[in-house]
C-alpha cells in the first residue's frame, strides 16, 4: 500500500488505543502517534465516548490531537476542540430510555454535554470501573440534558432488549464490554467523513484501529485497518488485519511490521 494514499490515522480509545489495566497509553503507542504526525500524518481520536468522558479519562490532552469523532459519531471537533458537526439522541427519545431503565432497574451511564450515572449498584460501578472512570456524579435527568451515548449498566450484555431498540431514532449495540445506545443514523464512519472533508481529503484515505462493534463501520471503509486481536470474535472476523493487543502496545507492532514507522 502506498503511503500517499493514507493522510489521517483514527485510534478507538478503550481496549485499542488506551490501556485499562495500566491506565494509561502504552508508551510505544506515544511513540506511534509522535512517528505518524512526523510523516504529516493527521491523528484523530474517534470514540463513542462523549468529550466530558475523554477529560475524565484525561486523554483528550495526551498529545495535539488534529482532530475528534465522539460519540460514534454524534459530535465532531477539530484540533482546537471548536464543534464541525453535532446530532444527539433526541428528547423524547432519551426520556423513554430512562424511563424503561428505571422499570427494569438498570443503571445508566450516560454522556453528552454531561455526564452522570443514574444508580450506585455493582453492575454500575463495575462498568465505571471497567472503564476507568472516575468521580462520576449520580443524578437525575435534567431539562438541558442532551446525550449521544447511553450505555445500560448491566452484567448480561448480549441478551437483546427489544424495548430499547422500539424506542425511536436509536441503534442498540450489544459489546462485550456493556450495551450502548445512540442515534440510528449515525457511525464513527460517518463523524470521520465530516472531519476528512475538513481537512480537504478524501473520505476513505485513512487508516483506522479498533476492537468493537461500534468500530467496524469505520474499519471496513479504512484504506488500512486492524483490529483488535482480544477485541470482539464479530468485529475479528469481518476485519482481515489483526492487531497483537494494547497490553503489548499492538498497533506500534502492526505500523512497524507494514514499514510506517
Amino acid at each position: 500500500m502506498k503511503k500517499t494514499t493514507i493522510q489521517a490515522a483514527f485510534f478507538d480509545i478503550d481496549g485499542t488505543l488506551y490501556d485499562h489495566e495500566t491506565k494509561q497509553i502504552p508508551a510505544l503507542h506515544m511513540e506511534m502517534l509522535r512517528a505518524l504526525q512526523c510523516q504529516g500524518i493527521k491523528i484523530c481520536l474517534c470514540s463513542g465516548r462523549a468529550m466530558p468522558l475523554l477529560r475524565n479519562l484525561g486523554i483528550d490532552d495526551a498529545i495535539a490531537w488534529d482532530g475528534y469523532v465522539c460519540g460514534n459519531g454524534s459530535y465532531v471537533y477539530d484540533r482546537d476542540r471548536q464543534p464541525l458537526y453535532q446530532n444527539v439522541i433526541p428528547a423524547d427519545s432519551a426520556r423513554q430510555l430512562f424511563q424503561l431503565a428505571a422499570q427494569d432497574g438498570f443503571g445508566l451511564l450516560v454522556a453528552g454535554n454531561c455526564v452522570f450515572t443514574t444508580r450506585d449498584d455493582p453492575d454500575t460501578r463495575a462498568l465505571l470501573d471497567a472503564v476507568s472512570l472516575v468521580d462520576i456524579p449520580k443524578r437525575d435527568l435534567q431539562p438541558e440534558d442532551e446525550f449521544c451515548i447511553v450505555s445500560l449498566a448491566i452484567a448480561d450484555t448480549q441478551t437483546r432488549r427489544p424495548a430499547y431498540e422500539a424506542v425511536p431514532h436509536v441503534q442498540v449495540l450489544y459489546n462485550t464490554l456493556s450495551v450502548d445506545i445512540m442515534r440510528d443514523d449515525l457511525s464513527k464512519y460517518e463523524g470521520i467523513k465530516v472531519l476528512m472533508r475538513h481537512f480537504g481529503f478524501e473520505p476513505g484515505a485513512y487508516m483506522a484501529f479498533g476492537d468493537a462493534l461500534n468500530d467496524l463501520e469505520m474499519l471496513e471503509h479504512a484504506a488500512l485497518a486492524g483490529a483488535m486481536a482480544d477485541g470482539d470474535p464479530r468485529v475479528l472476523a469481518r476485519v482481515e488485519n489483526h492487531c497483537p493487543s494494547v497490553k503489548e502496545a499492538g498497533i506500534y507492532t502492526f505500523l512497524s511490521e507494514r514499514g510506517w514507522l
